[in-house]
Order: structure tokens, then sequence, then C-alpha cells
């Protein structure tokens, strides 16, 4: 009896909106769905719903309320002191939308022809570089990018692996949109370390690069609070869908893998797994007509 007079007394306090809810999920739970039993995705996505308006109005948009370490906040990344390989201009993106939609596909395909500079320099700003400049966050010219964002703040980070582009070193490269650079970060062949650290996926070896996004978490995180997570996702998966786009424009095989050891690429690329989180990788050749496709 008192815990049906507490559960009234809730009902009484709640909107009609947050009563529903609230009735659902004492419904599912009698069902015997509990949400909170069944993993820590579903749990995480209960917590940061938005469950009414009322939810938007009172956050904090506030930069200078923000705890966090952004302010105004760094929008692209650079390593001082890097070694810089500047890449050629980019060419224009050949082919129209509809017929790339159509013929998209992953395709797993080994390298037998090294990439040229001008290819990767076309896909990477095509993909993800900087398009124009707006002001905001305090920024008189802030960068715009070729991917949509959440706020703008454009959390992704490319890195690649560069195995096979003609005139480029092998090593670990970190690509500077504003500047459209490569950051040298590691020097030498990392294909052998690529392919284990995607589950011996024998094609990642030879490819002629492999692209590794991260997320920012923290760039978003100050805006957006605990939301922030599903917000990089949702930000990663648009520069990787343009990826794929302006790939097959070029006619590159690109395959994105999501299985993959996460600490082992995180330490590769010197990065904390927490503030910045490596989310998928995209291995890149010069297509050739036995690629196998899904």
């Amino acid at each position: 009896m008192q815990a049906r007079a507490e559960i009234n007394r809730i009902l009484d306090a709640l909107s009609e909106y947050e009563r529903d809810h609230f009735l659902k999920l004492l419904s599912n739970a009698s069902a015997g769905e509990r949400f909170w039993e069944t993993g820590v995705a579903t749990m995480y996505n209960q917590y940061v719903k938005t469950r009414s308006n009322s939810d938007l109005s009172s956050a904090s948009f506030d930069p200078s309320a923000a705890e966090a370490i952004f302010a105004p906040i760094p929008v692209t990344k650079s390593y001082a002191g890097a070694h810089r390989v500047v890449l050629p201009p980019p060419g224009p993106a050949p082919g129209n939308l509809d017929s790339l939609l159509q013929n998209r596909r992953s395709r797993r395909q080994s390298g037998e022809t090294p990439m040229t500079p001008g290819m990767l320099a076309t896909l990477l700003h095509h993909a993800s570089g900087v398009t124009g400049t707006t002001s905001g966050y305090g920024y008189e010219r802030l960068a715009l990018r070729s991917f949509p964002s959440c706020g703008g703040l454009q959390s992704p980070e490319v890195y690649l692996s560069i195995q096979d582009v003609e005139g480029i070193a092998p090593g670990i490269y970190h690509y500077q949109a504003q500047q459209h650079a490569l950051e040298m970060m590691r020097d030498g062949g990392h294909g052998r370390v690529m392919s284990k650290i995607a589950l011996d996926l024998e094609f990642v070896e030879k490819s002629a690069a492999v692209l590794i996004i991260t997320g920012s978490f923290e760039r978003l995180r100050w805006k957006y609070g605990d939301r922030a997570y599903r917000y990089m996702c949702v930000d990663v998966g648009c520069l990787t869908q343009n990826l794929y786009l302006v790939g097959e424009a070029l006619g590159l095989a690109v395959c994105a893998i999501a299985g993959f050891v996460d600490e082992a690429v995180e330490h590769l690329l010197g990065v904390d797994g927490e503030d910045e989180l490596a989310l998928v990788l995209l291995a890149i050749s010069a297509r050739a007509a036995t690629a196998s496709e899904c």
C-alpha cells in the first residue's frame, strides 16, 4: 500500500507526457523488460533521451559557464613541430550524385597499384576539407567543413596509415584540414600492424592507405553534456559517407571497418580513448575489377 501511494504521489507531480513515459516503464518492468538490465548501450540511450521541450529550454549552452577545457573551442587539431607534407591542390570530384549513390559499395581491395597524391588530396579535401569560414564561438573565421556536424563543432579527426601512396613516405599521419596537409606522427610502414588491429583482415595490410577516424568527445561535451557521445557518432557517420561517395567518384575501393582493437589504435595515435577515441577505420585502394563488394 505504501508503494502504491508513493507511485500515485509521483504520478500527480508529473506532466502528462512524463506520466505516460513513467507508466510505460512500469508496464515494461512488470512484463520483465527492464532496460537497465539489458546492456549499457540501452541504458545510455534511455539516460540521454530528451523527454520534453523543457529538457531543451533548461539546457545551458553558454561556453563561459561550461566546465570544460575549451574556451573558445578549437575545432581543428594540429601537431606543432611535426614534419608536414603539403598535399597538391584537390581536383574536381567527377560523377553525379544519382550514380554515386546507386553504385556506392564497400569494396575489399588489396592494393595492386599505388594511389596518387592527387587522388588522396582530392579525397581528403572533398570529404573532410575546409570549404569556407564563418563567425562563431568567439572566432571571426571559424572553419566550415564539407561534412555536417552537430553545432558546427567538427568532432571527427582524420588520421592515416600511408602504405602505398606515390611520393609520400609510409607512416602514420594526421590530416590538418585548414592547411590541407599531412602531419607525420610516426614514420615507417604500419600495414601489418593495421591488419592485426583490424582483427587480421589481410586486405588492410595491402591497402594504399587506411584512414582512422576518431571522435573528439570533449569538443562537444561542454555544449551537449552526456548526449554529446551520440552526436559525435552522428558526425563520424556523416564524414564516413562523404568518404564513400568521393571515393566512388574517384574510382577508389573504400571499405569501412568497425571491428578493431580500440586501445591498440588509440595507443598508435597517442590519444587517450576518453576525450578522443577511435570510431572507424576505412581501407582505401585504387580499385581493380577483382574487388569484392558488399
